[in-house]
């Protein structure tokens, strides 16, 4: 008897796997290095050359590695965003040409803690990292931001010891009396083998040049044609300007002396000018001169219009205090004076400074001609009241030392 229910034999399901061509997914990283040196000199320029030779040999044979350029600065302060090379590297990166940022160290990139860290995280917020690699780290990492942020706070204290370790250095170098001389942007002098200035005759005849035809009463801006008609060669490529012309003018170095911190770095590290927030200094006889002194004051006086227009004192009224010539001075007031020329020129530290006012000379004038150069002592009274406005001089001729000076 058969069964009501048929039996069926159980079903295989056989499942077949395709066979997939592997292709492995490659998506190379666009990376860039940064650069950069504080100076112009020749020493770091060679530098900067082998930083960015170094990172063109690291990515060469790296291929999973792109690299989209080294990028460069050089002479300018890293505490500063304005420098070309670092805005034209964060402009590609922000276009999403550049993935990874390779540079040597944290002060390499940027020396103002606050730049640093808020270049960043502007570049992080587009997945765009920087990897400092004597610090070894990653911005894209996690704990990236704070070891920068800790790093950067402590290599900026550094770099304020440092910089008061060297202004103190200099100071001594200062008082020593020891001019400092970057010969590279100083035509006419060169350096021995012991680091003196020496005078090189080419270029001395250049500067000897500039300063004859400017006494005779051409301006700088046609002497700066004259050279540039004569293709005279300047320190750099560049042509001359009058500005070149007058910075030659009124450099002291010329005569043979040094005028010491008439700029410094500030504590944001930036270059000021110093106009009295620090001593300067004066050496007389440092060096060699290609120009004597009485000419390079003459051409200092021609510069400040004082020649041109002959007053009556003109050459006449000398410093007690330094010997200096004393110069015509027109005050805020419009009232006018006659002070000292190296008081002005190089502070109180230098000279302390003769000086009388015009009204006073005039009135000296209808009694005493003054005839001939005569050297102006102030008198000073034991009690002198500070409120006393008439003050009383003494002239003493330069010639004939053995003439009683007259009390006026």
């Amino acid at each position: 008897m058969t069964s009501k229910h048929t039996l069926h034999a159980p079903r295989i399901i056989t499942e077949i796997t395709p066979i997939r061509q592997y292709i492995p997914s490659f998506k190379p990283i666009h990376v860039c290095a940064y650069v950069r040196v504080s100076t112009n000199h020749n020493e770091q320029l060679m530098s900067l050359r082998s930083q960015a030779e170094y990172y063109q040999q690291k990515f060469s044979g790296q291929p999973n590695h792109v690299l989209v350029g080294v990028f460069s600065d050089a002479g300018i302060s890293g505490s500063k965003d304005a420098r070309p090379g670092f805005q034209a590297m964060l402009a590609k990166a922000k276009s999403g040409e550049i993935d990874l940022i390779y540079t040597k160290s944290i002060s390499r990139f940027a020396r103002n803690t606050l730049l640093l860290l808020q270049t960043v995280r502007e570049l992080r917020a587009i997945g765009v990292g920087i990897v400092f690699e004597e610090q070894n780290i990653n911005t894209l990492r996690a704990e990236g931001e704070l070891m920068l942020t800790v790093l950067a706070g402590i290599a900026e204290e550094e770099r304020k010891s440092v910089r008061s370790n060297v202004q103190w250095a200099l100071r001594n170098k200062c008082l020593r009396g020891e001019v400092m001389v970057d010969t590279n942007r100083l035509i006419g002098y060169g350096k021995d083998e012991l680091g003196k200035l020496i005078i090189i005759p080419v270029q001395a005849k250049i500067v000897r040049k500039i300063f004859t035809i400017y006494l005779e009463g051409l301006s700088a801006y046609r002497i700066a044609q004259i050279l540039n008609q004569k293709h005279v060669p300047t320190y750099t490529d560049r042509p001359w300007n009058s500005q070149r012309v007058l910075s030659i003018i009124s450099n002291e170095k010329y005569m043979g002396a040094g005028h010491m911190q008439k700029s410094f770095v500030s504590e944001s590290g930036h270059q000021v000018r110093n106009t009295g927030q620090r001593d300067q200094y004066w050496v007389d006889d440092d060096h060699p001169a290609i120009i004597s002194r009485a000419r390079w004051e003459k051409a200092q006086l021609i510069r400040q219009g004082r020649v041109r227009k002959i007053y009556p004192f003109t050459r006449l009224l000398f410093c007690a205090y330094c010997g200096s010539v004393m110069i015509r001075v027109i005050h805020s007031r419009r009232w006018v004076s006659w002070i000292c020329y190296r008081y002005l020129r190089q502070g109180k530290s230098i000279c302390i400074g003769s000086r009388i006012s015009e009204k006073r000379l005039i009135a000296i004038e209808q009694v005493q001609p003054i005839t001939e150069p005569v050297i102006v002592e102030e008198i000073h009274h034991e009690k002198e009241n500070k409120k006393r406005r008439q003050k009383d001089y003494r002239f003493k001729p330069i010639s004939g030392s053995t003439k009683q000076g007259n009390k006026t």
